[in-house]
């Protein structure tokens, strides 16, 4: 009896056994989910007998098949894709030096003359170029004026009638004292006319004009060699000239030079940037000296590059020009001359005198050829037309 229900119970197991082994292939052949088989791999780990070999290869393979493909990798860049110039080492590439602007010198010491602050060798920054181009500073025929001191041009010609041919004509530079008592002319060159010109010390009367100018007459005593001065001027309270132009002559009755002149104090340095600063326009006119027929008005243009431009009338003629402003000293540009200045050694230079506030003006030479004119060469003081007084009615 007792064999027979063991044997029953072991018929039963068997079954049980046979219909379990199919749901356990199925499981174990198709997992749920991604889920699922990432659990069983975890107890996998721990423990091998959580699940056959081959049903740890199925999920493996699985799991793989669902994660996404690696990112392709990105192809190298190209030159033409990236700057090379704007990296640290820009200054060494080959790739950014370009054009040179000019030649490199032959090799030698660094020129200390042209030097910019974080730059050790410029020769090796050419796009640097342009901040080493020099400055070119226009020739001054008579020399410059500089700032704060006192200055004048003059022409000069033989006799005591201060007038003569344009062609015996001369410039020089020109001195005043500050009373008026005596003066001085520097001919251009050594010339046809002689060295430096010294006045004998004069005597000085100033008569009031209503123009704002006052007479000057001024002369030296009895004797061989006489000085003499008249001129328009413009005194301070004190009585010094500060503005004047017009005739001078020195000389014995025998041996005489003689001229025209104007003369002031040129604008100082702290006046000059105060105008640059301010990027002032200021227009000046007036009568030239040899020829008083003839007017000048002149126009700067104050500011980090000043110039200025002018024109010349006369009843029987006119021309215009214009060029730069150094350091108050100004100086025409060939180009800038009207077409009826002709050949060649045509200039017009000057210079600021005077300070903001106070007289002003622009002494100068005019030095041209004129078509259908001939050559003509003066000198004079324009004043600033600001300060000019104004007269009632």
């Amino acid at each position: 009896m007792t064999g027979k229900m063991s044997m029953q119970k072991l018929l039963s197991l068997a079954a049980v056994a046979l219909i379990a082994l199919p749901m356990l292939g199925h499981a174990a052949d198709v997992p749920r989910s991604d889920d699922d088989c990432a659990k069983l791999l975890e107890r996998w780990a721990s423990d091998p007998k959580a699940a056959p070999k081959w049903v740890i290869d199925k999920c493996k393979e699985q799991l793989t098949r669902a994660e996404p493909p690696a990112a392709a990798e990105p192809p190298p860049a190209l030159v033409a894709d990236t700057d090379p110039c704007s990296g640290p080492a820009a200054a060494d590439s080959v790739l950014c030096w370009g054009p040179w602007n000019s030649l490199a010198p032959a090799a030698a010491g660094p020129d200390v003359s042209r030097q910019i602050a974080g730059v050790d060798d410029p020769e090796t920054r050419p796009e640097l170029s342009d901040a080493f181009d020099p400055v070119v500073i226009p020739e001054l025929p008579l020399g410059a004026c500089a700032p704060g001191t006192p200055c004048g041009f003059a022409t000069i010609v033989s006799g005591v009638t201060s007038d003569g041919d344009v062609e015996d004509t001369e410039f020089g530079r020109f001195d005043l004292a500050p009373d008026g008592s005596s003066f001085g002319v520097t001919p251009r060159s050594g010339g046809q006319n002689g060295d430096e010109i010294n006045s004998v010390p004069m005597t000085t009367n100033v008569q009031p004009r209503p123009d704002g100018y006052g007479n000057l007459r001024a002369r030296s005593g009895p004797g061989d060699v006489q000085s003499r001065l008249i001129a328009r001027v413009v005194q301070d309270d004190d009585g010094n000239m500060q503005l004047a132009a017009d005739i001078w002559t020195h000389g014995t009755r025998e041996n005489s030079r003689s001229g025209y002149f104007a003369w002031g104090t040129a604008t100082s340095q702290a006046g000059l940037d105060s105008l640059n600063a301010g990027n002032v326009t200021a227009s000046f006119s007036g009568p030239m000296s040899v020829n008083n027929l003839t007017t000048a008005n002149m126009t700067v243009n104050f500011g980090a590059s000043p110039t200025w431009t002018g024109n010349w009338v006369n009843p029987a003629w006119s021309f215009g020009a214009g060029g730069t402003l150094t350091g108050g000293n100004l100086i025409s540009q060939p180009g800038k001359f009207t077409e009826n200045v002709v050949g060649t050694g045509n200039f017009v230079q000057g210079a600021l005198v005077g300070e903001a506030g106070g007289p002003r003006g622009i002494i100068h030479v005019i030095d041209v050829t004129l078509a259908d004119q001939g050559h003509i060469r003066d000198v004079g003081l324009a004043r600033d037309v600001i300060s000019n007084p104004v007269i009632a009615p």
